[in-house]
């Protein structure tokens, strides 16, 4: 055992340990980088063959010598396993199973035979010494990789450095051989101490050199992604500045980050917006809606109503979308969409209302009717229809001209809005004809609706119209309950018919399905 402690046996042992458990390190750092697994395994490998080893010359148990020789070259060939696999090649698995299969066989040949140690000593070295051949055609031919290049050339030189060193061991082990040599002890045998002296070190050089190319390759991608961070930071900070949209980062549903299209949506600076609760931006009539969407993670263009912090509430889209894997992060988009707002309303103004007393258009008269009519008959509810008609509407365009018309048809208009209910219908059908639609209203109740516009009206003062000029009209009412007929048209012809008749009946007179309501003089037609 003195020999042994003092042999370099121990010292080489020593260092593959330091080595095993560096490289063990290594891989648990480096993870999910290629090769430094191979490299460990590679070394815990070796050390376990040359435990078995040591244990053999204790012992001079045969087994012992089979799986240390078997698990130390199992050990260099996995290592070397590891180069290729950092290189991105096919990995040749056929030098583990070469190597420790053809030294198994003449292992066990020794045994059985009683062969020659030296000779079984150079065999072990020509399979270690060739091993490395390939590991190093292929660092020295991979010169596309700039970035490991120093590194690539130190385990080239260091593991050419074994290589000649174990041939050397095996030439001298097949030299011995065939001198005839007597056997030595494998701490005291020049040739067996060889590797141990200069091949092991070498070794050790060369997991210094695949750690450094290890280590260069973390930082190289490293700073390639803080490049690409950079970069992708850089784009969004432009996109963020460029955006006529408002856009906020959101975590936990606090603002972390917004741009200048927000401040000014918003009119908070910076400061202001940083920690903000989302919420803080709209106003309340859209809270519930959108916790709604906090809540499901995202949604795409969905109106709200958002406040600026002095000119008040306006219409806004807003975009949510999640941030990567976390639902905790999400980024805000929010347009203005007022002008587009004005602008639909005004165009529904001028698809439904009438341009000049804003009342409806027939259009918009016939879909309100004919919805009434369908809930009044579910309900059991009734109503009255009336036509209108204003009286001698043509002598004051004559006589005052047709601003004057239209200041009478404007007056007339705002006269029948301020005695209507919310729920009743007003619609210009033309000229000077207009109509009613009284929901929940009999015919008595519908007849003292219309005094009370005729009441209004006469007592109007119309610009352009003199004082002694009282404006009249003339009326015909229909009544419909549930059970008649849900005909909008048949309405409009009997209310018509009640009209014509008031009419003929000297007009300044409201006529229920023919029936009027008082007489007056006929006049001629106008």
């Amino acid at each position: 055992m003195s020999q042994l402690y003092f042999s370099p046996m121990l010292l080489g042992l020593c260092l593959l340990v330091a080595v095993a458990i560096a490289a063990t390190a290594l891989w648990r750092m480096s993870r999910p980088y290629a090769g430094p697994g191979f490299w460990m395994a590679g070394c815990w490998s070796l050390i376990g063959g040359i435990v078995f080893f040591i244990g053999f010359m204790v012992t001079g148990n045969p087994v012992l010598n089979v799986l240390g020789n078997a698990g130390q070259l199992a050990g260099e060939a996995i290592f070397l396993l590891g180069i290729f696999r950092f290189m991105g090649r096919p990995l040749p698995w056929w030098i583990v199973a070469a190597s420790v299969g053809t030294m198994v066989a003449f292992n066990i040949h020794y045994w059985v035979y009683s062969g020659n140690s030296d000779f079984l000593m150079g065999v072990y070295s020509t399979i270690a010494g060739l091993l490395p051949i390939q590991a190093i055609w292929l660092l020295i031919k991979a010169r596309n990789d700039t970035v490991t290049r120093p590194a690539r050339l130190l385990v080239g030189l260091s593991l050419l450095v074994y290589s000649v060193v174990t041939l050397m061991r095996g030439a001298l082990g097949y030299l011995d051989w065939w001198q005839g040599k007597p056997y030595q002890m494998p701490y005291d045998s020049f040739s067996y101490l060889l590797p141990y002296n200069f091949a092991i070190p070498a070794l050790v050089m060369g997991f210094i050199g695949v750690t450094l190319m290890t280590m260069q390759r973390i930082l190289a991608q490293s700073e390639r992604h803080a490049v690409e961070a950079r970069q992708s930071a850089e784009r969004f900070e432009r996109l963020m500045s460029a955006s006529t949209s408002g856009v906020a980062i959101l975590s936990d549903k606090v603002i972390t980050d917004a741009n200048t299209g927000l401040e000014q949506l918003t009119g908070l600076n910076r400061d202001q917006l940083l920690g903000l609760p989302v919420s803080g931006l709209f106003s309340a009539s859209s809270q519930v809606r959108l916790r709604g969407y906090l809540n499901q993670g995202g949604v795409r263009q969905q109106d709200l109503l958002a406040v600026h912090r002095d000119n008040g509430p306006f219409d806004c889209e807003i975009t949510l979308s999640p941030i990567g894997n976390g639902e905790s992060q999400s980024i805000l988009e929010l347009r203005d969409i007022s002008h587009h707002k004005a602008l639909e309303n005004q165009l529904n103004q001028l698809a439904t209302r009438d341009s000049l007393t804003g009342t409806l258009n027939r259009r918009a008269f016939d879909t309100g009717i004919r919805s009434e009519m369908e809930r009044c008959q579910r309900y059991g509810h009734n109503l009255s229809f009336a036509v209108i008609d204003l009286d001698h509407f043509k002598r004051i365009n004559d006589q005052y001209g047709h601003g004057t018309g239209d200041q009478v048809l404007v007056a007339f208009a705002e006269c029948c809005r301020k005695n209507l209910r919310s729920t009743d219908l007003l619609a210009r059908f033309g000229g000077e004809e207009f109509v009613i639609l009284m929901v929940e209203t009999d015919t008595a109740a519908a007849f003292q609706l219309l005094e009370r516009i005729r009441d209004a009206l006469a007592g109007l003062d119309i610009p352009g119209l003199p004082a002694s000029h009282t404006v009249r009209f003339s009326a015909g009412l229909v009544h419909w309950q549930p059970g008649d007929p849900a005909d909008p048209e048949r309405l409009m012809r009997l209310a018509d018919q009640a009209l014509y008749s008031a009419k003929r009946s000297g007009r300044d007179q409201i006529v229920a399905e023919g029936q009027p309501r008082r007489q007056q003089p006929a006049e001629a037609d106008e």
